[in-house]
């Protein structure tokens, strides 16, 4: 395998199909997003262009990358909502980035039916897949697992780009957008961003009623999704006894929470599995949320807490809590 790459990392090198302006099979970067379409302003972005990543290496990009690899399907969204497609993805921890793009709710209003090359799984990154797609730039994330192995093959391919997983959503959109030069349609997404959110906090701050947000750990038990911040963003309460990062969870003690609203933030598919699993105990039947139908399902896309997912689920939030 060793050899192939190095083979293949010669001839390509050797003959120059890394230069930074891609070729006939690019993608269309416009989005049918219609309030994409005002984002879409003159960048004033110089290249070639100089700047530092999170693992603190300097960059420089000779022109605005038009074949763009990410080694996660969670900054799909990013460039997406900046209006530019990656040309290939790795997936998440489930699926691939094609299924992402045909699945993700998030995604809807930016599917073109256009595909996405397949680069495995984000914990097995597969580098022929990399090098075949002929990337201007290559994007994850500062700690991505097993990208220490594999960096020095993926800069022989293009240039690798790594951004800070834990910032806000509002700086990491920053970033994707100074590695495509769209900084002014970066800054419109996040005034829009922030103006919904805020108008969701105003209308669920008024609502006295308290909501427990969970995944299930692949349908095994409860637990606890978003933070402290995330719920202050909203405006929403947590019941008493419930408490974040990511803390696991009983029947018996979410029960003693008794939540208002149960929202499982997961792939549909496995939270509900999960939910029939809890409906013969009558511990499950007399939870409050349960009793009263607000067990709730929101799209596992959410889970990203990128802008498009923080949209979303401001107008779900709003929608599901009366």
């Amino acid at each position: 395998m060793k050899k192939i790459l190095s083979f293949l990392f010669a001839v390509v090198l050797s003959t120059g199909f890394l230069s930074a302006c891609s070729n006939g099979s690019q993608i269309n970067s416009s989005v049918t997003s219609e309030s994409s379409e005002s984002i879409h302003t003159l960048e004033t972005t110089v290249w070639p262009h100089e700047f530092v990543d999170a693992g603190g290496n300097k960059i420089t990009l000779a022109g605005q990358p038009q074949r763009i690899a990410i080694l996660h399907s969670n900054y799909l969204e990013y460039f997406y909502s900046l209006g530019v497609p990656v040309i290939a993805s790795a997936g998440a921890s489930v699926g691939t980035a094609q299924q992402a793009v045909e699945t993700y709710e998030t995604l809807i209003p930016y599917r073109m039916g256009e595909k996405i090359i397949d680069l495995g799984s984000a914990r097995e990154i597969n580098l022929e897949a990399v090098l075949e797609a002929q990337p201007d730039v290559i994007i994850t994330f500062e700690g991505h697992s097993g990208l220490d192995e594999i960096y020095d093959q993926l800069n022989q391919i293009a240039p690798v780009i790594l951004l800070d997983f834990k910032d806000t959503w509002q700086n990491q959109t920053r970033a994707c957008a100074e590695i495509v030069g769209k900084k002014e349609a970066a800054e419109q997404i996040i005034k829009e961003t922030e103006e919904a959110i805020a108008f969701a906090h105003e209308e669920l701050s008024a609502q006295d009623k308290n909501v427990a947000i969970f995944r299930t750990n692949g349908g095994r038990a409860f637990v606890a999704r978003g933070s402290s911040d995330f719920y202050a963003a909203f405006g929403i309460t947590a019941p008493q006894g419930y408490t974040f990062g990511y803390e696991t969870f009983s029947l018996e003690a979410v029960a003693d929470m008794n939540p208002d609203y149960l929202i499982f933030m997961d792939y549909t598919d496995i939270a509900k599995g999960f939910v029939k699993s809890q409906e013969a105990s009558s511990v499950w039947r007399n939870m409050e949320a349960v009793k009263n139908g607000n067990v709730v399902y929101f799209d596992d896309s959410l889970n990203t807490f990128g802008p498009l997912a923080m949209r979303l689920t401001a107008e779900k939030l709003m929608e599901t809590i009366k």
